[in-house]
């Protein structure tokens, strides 16, 4: 009886299983097609444009009033950010990008808005990458000492600042998005302003990213393939 069972399963089953495998669908045909698998994981195009929200964080100096009450001054930008990224030799990326925002930490009457452009070159695969760079922050208006309403004791302003950076990434993909978050570790070297401290040193600095990738000349590939057909 058991066997009969298992026979009469192994005869339903074998259609359904060879019209799976004339159904199957190559994952070429769908590119072919233009049409693509959300889900499937995939190396990144050869061109993309990135868009991301940035906040860096770097410890500055401490100061104090007449009533020996003291602050410690903190500097993070949080800036958008705009860069092209081309992948070559199937895992290896390059990025230049510009960066724009304003300080929202307690040195912002000193240093209310920054540029920073920046160039990265690494290692980025399906989900993970990792880039190694140089930035350089330039803070606009910069006005050493200056004060505010919420903070009134003289505020520092950091001065050239030239940043190496090692960037870790994770990008996955949500429906057609690319989706990218990021964590910059900096070592900058730049000049603190301070009342009388005038001094060029290292500083720590770390930075968030959050944002998204756009393929480009995805469409012009996609009709490329249909001209074929």
């Amino acid at each position: 009886m058991t066997a009969a069972l298992a026979g009469g399963a192994l005869l339903l089953g074998a259609p359904r299983t060879a019209e799976a495998k004339r159904a199957r669908v190559s994952k070429q045909q769908l590119s072919d097609a233009g049409i693509d698998d959300p889900r499937a994981r995939e190396l990144p195009t050869r061109h993309r444009l990135r868009l991301v929200l940035h906040a860096d964080y770097t410890r500055l100096s401490k100061a104090c009033d007449g009533n020996a009450m003291c602050t410690r001054f903190q500097y993070a930008p949080l800036m958008l950010d705009f860069g092209y990224q081309l992948q070559f030799l199937k895992y290896l990326m390059f990025r230049p990008s510009i960066a724009a925002g304003a300080n929202v930490a307690n040195s912002r009457n000193a240093m209310p808005a920054v540029i920073k452009p920046a160039l990265k070159a690494g290692f980025q695969h399906k989900l993970f990458g990792i880039a190694f760079g140089y930035s350089y922050s330039w803070p606009v208006p910069a006005r050493v000492d200056a004060t505010g309403k919420a903070v009134q004791i003289g505020q520092p302003v950091l001065w050239n600042q030239h940043a190496f950076d090692t960037e870790l990434s994770f990008t996955s993909r949500l429906d057609r998005t690319a989706i990218t978050f990021a964590v910059t570790l900096s070592a900058v070297n730049a000049n603190l302003l301070h009342f009388d401290l005038d001094k060029t040193r290292w500083f720590f600095r770390l930075g968030l990213t959050g944002g998204v990738f756009f393929d480009v000349g995805k469409n012009r590939k996609k009709k490329k393939s249909k001209r074929r057909r």
